[in-house]
């Protein structure tokens, strides 16, 4: 078969398989090739005599647009405000509340403890059984100030 003769079909077919790879390739990347290449056999369906360089511009275009597309509009739900920001995250929950040092803050780092578990602190200098508030989150080191 010569590449001149590329059929509206093979795009499809091609964009098929594009997209059943995304199966087996959970990136959300493979399937906007494969709409490319639909969108490409469609165009070369309605124009059938469409030359080779106008379908691979075509889905080279589909594809990148889609690409980018996706990518902007997945990230730009990131930015969606929530009335519970910190529901997922366990550090973060614990902002603006008060623990007792379970172990003195000596050259800035300490203990708490916060339910059953013991969590490192960083923070001015302070003994054992001082009532501390959180106020920040460093990895997974608390920020405290004493209450």
């Amino acid at each position: 078969m010569d590449m001149q003769q590329l059929e509206f079909w093979h795009w499809l077919i091609f964009g098929v398989l594009l997209m059943a790879l995304e199966v087996f390739i959970p990136a959300m990347l493979v399937m906007w090739f494969g709409f490319g290449a639909i969108v490409t056999g469609i165009a070369l369906w309605l124009f059938p005599s469409l030359p080779l360089s106008g379908q691979i511009l075509i889905f080279a275009l589909v594809s990148l647009v889609s690409v980018f597309g996706w990518r902007k509009s997945r990230f730009s739900e990131a930015n969606i405000h929530s009335d519970t920001p910190d529901l997922n995250n366990r550090l973060h929950s614990h902002l603006g509340k008060e623990y007792t040092l379970t172990e003195a803050i000596i050259n800035g780092r300490g203990t708490m403890r916060v339910g059953d578990t013991a969590w490192r602190v960083r923070g001015d200098d302070l003994p054992s059984g001082t009532r501390v508030r959180v106020t920040g989150v460093d990895g997974v080191i608390f920020i405290v100030e004493k209450a």
